[in-house]
């Protein structure tokens, strides 16, 4: 059996009819856990997969994507805003995992102020 090429900017997905799905990584929106499934979602199309969250984030193992709830891996280049325990991804509100934020926010380039430099 083969080593698997690693690509560095995309991945596929099985979708219907045993078909391999190529999607490049920056076209990924987020990746949000429901039940047995994960569904990816991108700007033009939601995959559905049977799989867990773990298992998929030790496949998308890139710098652009952090896990930021039980839930919810985000594309870090797709953060419009953050407000309190909320992160936006365009209009989709992302809740933030209490225990996932300062690893989050640890990754975002944040301009500071007088105001939040002791933060």
């Amino acid at each position: 059996m083969s080593t698997p090429v690693l690509l560095l900017n995309s991945v596929f997905v099985v979708t219907t009819n045993q078909r391999y799905q190529k999607i490049a990584k920056h076209d990924i929106l987020y990746v949000q856990a429901e039940g047995s499934w994960v569904d990816i979602v991108t700007m033009e199309k939601t995959y559905r997969l049977s799989t867990n969250l773990g298992q998929l984030e030790s496949q998308l193992d890139d710098e652009i994507f952090c896990r930021v709830s039980r839930k919810h891996i985000i594309n870090l280049n797709h953060i419009s805003a953050i407000q309190g325990g909320l992160l936006f991804v365009w209009d989709t509100e992302i809740l933030i995992g209490k225990q996932y934020r300062e690893a989050l926010i640890s990754r975002l380039p944040i301009l500071r102020t007088k105001a939040d430099r002791g933060k």
